[in-house]
């Protein structure tokens, strides 16, 4: 129904309207009751596309990056781990004269039958119009060796694990090789779908949330959004996303921080929730999706030869990066008195405000600024005097790790944490 002038509530009503998560609230009805009243319009939204651009004539007040988030202790950082398999990345083809088992897509039910001709399917149908229990299988065994050896080391409770899948049927499917594949039980790992029977959804997510099992749950779209799961420190896509906005919802549930106490008492074996990892089944993280990236990015640099680097005149964003991505893990498990330490050593600054100039140091908008200050009359900086720039605002920001004690200091914490 449209939105019609009512003399009880007249347009002149609001000075200012507030609308949080734009990127919804601006469409169908509600967009006409945005525009009903006449009053400035503030929209808030952690996953802007065009049409929330377009909405608001492109004008952008304010923006918060996800690192500038992480450096601020109000997001933890995520490490992204490739799983791929041969099926996943090229389809495959079932020979004619085999015989698969045709499964009712709402019933389940399944019933054997004979291929008269070749069957090949894409990436795209896999778990959708053809099902590879193999595939899912290898996924989960790679997912299972690999958790305590590369993915988090050391540690023996499964962190908290949300699986992204295709569909209801595709879920239960996963669910039922994890149980087979990790044999630790039903209550391990637990379905939270539309379509969950038994207990309530609800009540699914909030044992998730506030008790030891379930360990790992599979939904499909039901937690992608608006839905608080602090302790989750593993998210895991079993699908592929066309949506930008709806992947960085759905990665936006690991980055919740939580206070080291409540991580344990659901994980009893985790010291402190300092990032999440993205394990990524199908593909999803390798297209241009997102605007943030982790922000290590220098893995297989060690801090110690990172920090000789910056030492040394080094100024490459990476590099930068990589720091303060390892500085902002780390400040979340010094006890105070290290911290104390590090503060002395950096003339004053703790290590969350060291990140946070460093995190800042390498922001492109800021070297623009910067050499248009450098260059006043010219309608354009080039790209030589943005470059100029940027080594300006580096090279002041890593001032503080020129101090051969507080590098000492740092590698040492970071050895031990």
């Amino acid at each position: 129904m449209p939105v019609e002038y009512n003399p009880a509530i007249p347009i002149e009503t609001f000075d200012v309207i507030i609308t949080d998560e734009c990127h919804r609230s601006i469409y169908k009805l509600w967009r006409q009751v945005l525009e009903y009243f006449d009053a400035i319009i503030i929209g808030l939204t952690a996953t802007p596309n065009k049409q929330t651009f377009g909405f608001f004539n492109q004008n952008l007040v304010m923006e918060y990056p996800h690192e500038q988030a992480v450096a601020d202790g109000v997001n933890v950082n995520y490490d992204v781990y490739r799983i791929r398999t041969k099926i996943t990345k090229d389809g495959s083809k079932v020979d004619a004269g085999y015989y698969v088992d045709i499964r009712d897509r709402e019933t389940r039910a399944v019933r054997w039958e004979r291929l008269d001709e070749d069957l090949e399917y894409s990436p795209n149908q896999l778990d959708r119009d053809v099902v590879a229990l193999a595939q899912i299988r290898t996924v989960i065994k790679t997912f299972r060796d690999k958790l305590f050896t590369d993915i988090f080391p050391g540690r023996k409770d499964v962190p908290k694990t949300l699986i992204y899948a295709k569909d209801d049927s595709h879920a239960e499917d996963i669910i039922k090789i994890i149980r087979e594949e990790f044999g630790k039980g039903n209550e391990f790992c637990q379905k939270i779908t539309y379509k969950t029977t038994g207990e309530k959804p609800d009540e699914l997510i909030a044992e998730f949330r506030n008790s030891y099992f379930p360990r790992i749950a599979v939904t499909v779209d039901m937690i992608s959004t608006g839905t608080d799961i602090k302790p989750l420190e593993i998210v895991l896509f079993l699908r592929t996303v066309k949506s930008r906005s709806y992947f960085e919802q759905m990665k936006g549930r690991g980055v919740r921080v939580i206070n080291p106490n409540d991580l344990q008492s659901v994980t009893p074996d985790a010291i402190a929730k300092t990032h999440f990892v993205i394990v990524d089944a199908a593909g999803v993280c390798e297209h241009d999706k997102t605007d943030s990236r982790p922000m290590e990015r220098k893995p297989a640099v060690s801090f110690e030869k990172l920090l000789q680097a910056v030492a040394l005149g080094n100024t490459e964003t990476d590099v930068i990066s990589s720091i303060a991505g390892r500085l902002a893990r780390m400040d979340k498990k010094l006890c105070p008195e290290d911290k104390s330490e590090v503060q002395k050593l950096t003339g004053g600054k703790n290590l969350k405000e060291l990140t946070g100039d460093l995190v800042q140091a390498i922001d492109p908008d800021r070297h623009v600024d910067e050499a248009k200050k450098n260059n006043r009359g010219v309608a354009a900086p080039s790209t030589e005097q943005i470059k100029q720039a940027a080594v300006i605002i580096i090279k002041e920001s890593i001032k503080p790790l020129h101090n051969a004690e507080l590098r000492r200091k740092l590698v040492e914490l970071h050895k031990t944490t």
